[in-house]
């Protein structure tokens, strides 16, 4: 085999791999980022839900802690229209923060997934990026030996 034909073959084979090799890297890094972000999500909604029922809760406790000692304190009965929405205001506030900790957690859930998105299209753009770049190695070595072999037949 012509040393010349030898040396342009390792260095086209050497770049195809590098490309194909890089491209595989970068992939490979996406799928990590992807799955570490696909556990941010689902810790991210499994806080919301803690944050939901700590809140729920909280006004649970409230709710009976009023009902047992303020109101009776008071002499005041739980029918009574304004216990009754002192109570329902407390019930109302209470469930806009369940709605406003779920609404937090659904916007985080989708950010998450928007970047993980992201990854997908970068993977797949060094994907089809190796692939060009291996493809254009290849002709380029092929170009490179064919001059080498027109000028030595001129020159021979």
């Amino acid at each position: 085999m012509n040393p010349m034909l030898a040396i342009q073959l390792l260095g086209t084979g050497l770049s195809v791999y590098s490309s194909i090799k890089e491209g595989q890297a970068i992939q490979d890094q996406a799928a990590y980022d992807n799955y570490q972000l696909s556990l941010q999500k689902k810790q991210d909604e499994i806080v919301g839900r803690q944050k939901m029922n700590q809140r729920n809760y909280e006004f649970s406790y409230n709710e009976s802690v009023n009902r047992a000692t303020f109101f009776s304190g008071m002499n005041r009965d739980v029918s009574d229209r304004s216990v009754k929405a002192f109570l329902d205001k407390q019930k109302k506030l209470a469930q806009e923060d369940v709605n406003a900790i779920a609404s937090q957690t659904t916007v985080a859930g989708r950010q998450v997934s928007m970047k993980m998105s992201a990854n997908q299209l970068k993977a797949a753009q060094a994907k089809q990026s190796a692939i060009i770049g291996a493809t254009s190695a290849v002709a380029s070595g092929l170009y490179r030996y064919e001059q080498y072999r027109t000028d030595n037949l001129f020159e021979a």
